[in-house]
């Protein structure tokens, strides 16, 4: 009995530091205890659970250990990922341990590493003590253990069925931590909706009452501009600015040329609103959190609108200034229908390292340009990363852009980085609208954020008055020959679906079904069964339309290229085109030490040999290669240039 009053007691505890870790307040958890009993019943029922299982081995107190160090851990981490992206921890960040581990430099300190890698052993050495304890097995204590895990599954997936589908975000701080977790995991084990069959795909997909288009398809270039953590910084109450952080945003918005749009995500997860522009899906109706490049697209073909355009006679492009297989972009983009993708491996100059505080969205601008002028008719799709947090917390002498505010002193310097970075984006639209008016091209440019950023002070409403989770956009057309009605507010699912129909161009099954129910009651439930046939289901809609397939993606613009070389006393020189700091040299295939000096000239850090083959290869994170590698027949001939 006693054993079963500690686990009781250590249960409730549990679960109240849990909440106390996420709210940072002892009040906070215990107003929430107070107006959420149901919810902190719910929780308590799951972390008891997983502690009752403690009566099923010998090494009880190992396993409590082990138990109240799991849960305890995901707490504190689930505190450090909310602040740092601004949405707790989820099931399917397992899935993107190695892309966090990447970034964690840029969050933490290398001594913040080492006492957290010190704590650790720390608590494997106590571990393999707990270890060597053990108790005896009651039948008793086992049968009345089984009984309760019956139930509390019984329970919970009574629980988990009942819920309606919502298109809302449901945080943590609102269910509690525990059942955030759990409620993560569940749908990864129960995968299919009930209600999904053949019959009721197909009375879908006849419902559908959209009229093939009659009118003429309009063709101009296409661009559209997802701008990191973007938003107005004159909209924080009591925050004043020595002078407007985005003049040109603001000069559209006094043209009425931009409206609200709502996205799925707040202060991180750039490729869930990535996903739901391109493909007219809602990417809340998704698991929990997944990040759909790292599961189904990395081997699912999904139609989207680069597809769609692909087959009306466009070039589809992606742009991304930061790491190309990052979020395995790199995969994703063949099974969405790109042809091209040029991210910063394959920007010629660029001789910075991989750090987002120092990515310059000029390099984008450049490359969107440039890509204009390669295609005839482009369909670009561009990804900003100058904005992207952390911000610097720590004092600037000659600040770009001053702030003053009731702030504290961090968020004051934090915003200031921010009102800078964003200021030079803005100084980089302005660029590219100017190109596109010189030119003669006609041309439609939609940009818009694909979250707020992950600023603090967006979380106090007496400071940000405004939903979290709504956005801008702006467009601007062309030397246009054509009109459309512009729409102040809108789903980021459905902008695609106004493209489409704005150029008259056929649209796809998700883009009819959004024209079809958007006004039905059961809309949500329409796309999540829609979504679930296409991405995992048995594809009843998109069988007896078309077949989406995957696509052979080509990086960059062509412009790598090995021209010649020769023997220094320091190395071999290399020349060509298109050279950068991610660009690597081979002889023979053995890779060799390689030194950026310019878009023109690499050197290689070896003595003079002779050899067969000089090979270039393009490598990204992970010194994994991208696209395709670039030989050099060698002359067999070794002399040294010793200079003057």
């Amino acid at each position: 009995m006693e054993y079963w009053i500690g686990w009781l007691f250590l249960s409730i505890s549990l679960t109240l530091i849990m909440e106390m870790i996420k709210f940072q307040s002892i009040i906070k958890t215990f107003n929430f205890v107070r107006k959420r009993p149901g919810y902190f019943a719910i929780n308590l029922l799951i972390v008891s659970a997983t502690l009752v299982f403690s009566f099923f081995v010998s090494r009880k107190l190992f396993f409590i250990g082990f138990m109240t160090f799991f849960w305890l851990f995901l707490a504190i981490m689930n505190a450090i990922v909310t602040h740092l992206r601004g949405y707790p921890l989820m099931f399917s960040d397992i899935f993107l341990i190695k892309d966090g581990l990447s970034l964690s430099s840029h969050y933490f300190k290398p001594w913040v590493i080492a006492l957290i890698i010190a704590g650790i052993a720390i608590i494997l050495h106590i571990g393999y003590g707990w270890y060597q304890i053990q108790y005896s097995v009651k039948s008793l204590d086992y049968l009345l253990a089984s009984i309760y895990v019956t139930l509390a599954a019984f329970i919970f997936n009574r629980i988990e069925k009942g819920q309606p589908v919502e298109s809302s975000s449901v945080e943590d701080e609102e269910i509690g931590f525990a059942y955030a977790m759990a409620d993560s995991i569940y749908p990864y084990l129960n995968r299919k909706p009930d209600t999904y069959n053949e019959e009721m795909m197909t009375q879908i997909l006849k419902g559908i009452t959209y009229p093939p288009s009659k009118g003429p398809v309009h063709r101009p270039q296409i661009i559209l501009l997802q701008l990191e953590s973007f938003f107005d910084p004159l909209r924080l109450e009591g925050v004043s600015f020595s002078q407007d952080p985005i003049p040109t945003f603001r000069k559209l918005m006094q043209q009425e040329k931009s409206g609200v749009m709502r996205v799925p995500t707040f202060g991180g997860g750039t490729a869930k609103t990535e996903f739901s522009i391109l493909t007219s899906m809602n990417a809340e109706l998704l698991k929990p959190g997944e990040i759909p490049h790292h599961s189904f697209l990395k081997h699912t073909p999904v139609e989207s609108l680069a597809s769609q355009l692909e087959r009306m006679g466009y070039c589809s492009t992606l742009i991304h200034n930061y790491e190309g297989n990052f979020y395995n972009r790199h995969l994703a983009y063949e099974n969405l229908g790109f042809s091209r993708y040029i991210p910063i491996e394959y920007m010629s100059g660029v001789g910075i390292p991989h750090d987002l505080s120092q990515m310059n969205d000029a390099d984008l601008v450049n490359y969107v340009l440039k890509t204009l002028v390669t295609d005839q008719s482009a369909f670009i799709y561009g990804i900003t990363a100058g904005t992207h947090q952390p911000y610097d917390e720590t004092p600037d002498d000659h600040p770009l852009i001053q702030v003053e505010g009731p702030i504290a002193i961090e968020m004051k310097y934090a915003l200031q980085d921010y009102a800078k970075r964003i200021y030079q984006l803005d100084q980089e639209i302005h660029r590219l609208i100017q190109e596109l008016q010189a030119s003669e091209q006609e041309v439609i440019l939609m940009m818009f954020a694909d979250h707020l950023p992950n600023l603090p002070i967006l979380n106090d409403e007496s400071m940000y008055p405004y939903n979290p989770y709504e956005v801008p956009y702006f467009i601007s057309h062309f030397h246009p020959s054509f009109d459309y009605p512009l729409p102040k507010q809108l789903e980021c699912y459905q902008l695609g679906t106004w493209l489409m129909k704005t150029l008259n161009i056929p649209l796809s099954i998700m883009q009819q079904l959004h024209i079809t129910y958007k006004d039905h009651e059961c809309y949500q439930d329409i796309l999540r069964l829609s979504q679930y046939d296409q991405l995992e289901g048995k594809a009843y809609l998109t069988n007896q339309v078309f077949t989406t397939h995957q696509t052979t993606l080509h990086f960059g613009l062509n412009e790598q290229r090995l021209e010649d070389y020769h023997w220094t006393e320091a190395g071999l020189m290399v020349y060509g085109a298109g050279f950068n700091i991610d660009s690597q040299l081979y002889i023979d295939q053995r890779k060799v030490e390689t030194i950026f000096i310019s878009d023109t000239e690499l050197m290689a850090a070896i003595e003079c040999k002779t050899f067969d083959t000089l090979t270039l290869k393009q490598l990204s994170r992970r010194h994994e290669v991208l696209g395709d590698e670039i030989n050099l027949i060698a002359e067999h001939e070794t002399v040294i240039d010793k200079g003057n």
